[in-house]
């Protein structure tokens, strides 16, 4: 079993690759951060077999975060979610001593055999996008939100904020049950069974921003 520590500042994000990774059966997630100094803190104390940090979060970043690791381990490979991230971005992340990078816009399958070539010390590492992330905004003919009826993606919307069943509804002025039954169908269109993979889906459509979360 491979033990991960995961850093990310999104709440929901986190909850989703942790499912992701734990439905695999490969992985366990031993450690959440949320931040990089948390992350620098979790790695001297956890020692996981594998990192999966992300680049962009408040007070030390991630790039800072590899670095300040490795000068306390040469050896824990570190995989880095990238997104929105440029290429010069994440190469200063190679740079810093990551191992490789993982796309967070990538099927559950993907992510977890590009995290296992991670961890068996595999370098550089990647699950291809499914297009251009600057050009993403979720509009698109090729987006798989096109899908969905408006209706549909407020409720998309609404799963990301972390809202419960009864304050969704009552946001969108509908009962519960026509609540669920719009739930059901956006799960069933987008070929989906939970709300964390719904999560996933919304930011890599670029419907809802992490970084303002």
């Amino acid at each position: 079993m491979v033990r991960v520590l995961l850093a990310d500042d999104n709440a929901l994000f986190r909850d989703g690759i942790k499912h992701i990774l734990g439905a695999d059966g490969r992985f366990e997630v031993v450690g959440e951060a949320s931040h990089g100094a948390e992350a620098v803190a979790a790695a001297e104390w956890l020692h996981p077999d594998l990192i999966l940090m992300d680049l962009k979060m408040p007070g030390m970043g991630g790039i800072d975060a590899i670095r300040a690791i490795r000068a306390d381990d040469p050896a824990v490979p570190i995989g880095v979610l990238t997104m929105f991230e440029t290429r010069d971005f994440v190469d200063a992340a190679l740079a810093a001593g990551a191992s490789g990078y993982v796309a967070k816009d990538a099927t559950p399958a993907e992510f977890c055999q590009a995290a296992s070539l991670l961890a068996e010390g595999k370098r550089r590492v990647m699950a291809i996008p499914r297009g251009p992330a600057a050009a993403t905004d979720g509009t698109g003919s090729g987006s798989v939100l096109s899908r969905l009826t408006e209706r549909e993606l407020e409720v998309l919307r609404m799963l990301s904020t972390g809202a419960n069943t009864a304050e969704m509804a009552r946001s969108l002025g509908i009962t519960t049950k026509t609540l669920r039954n719009h739930i059901s169908n956006t799960y069933h269109k987008l070929g989906i069974y939970d709300r964390a993979q719904a999560v996933i889906v919304a930011v890599r459509e670029g419907l809802v921003d992490v970084r303002s979360s």
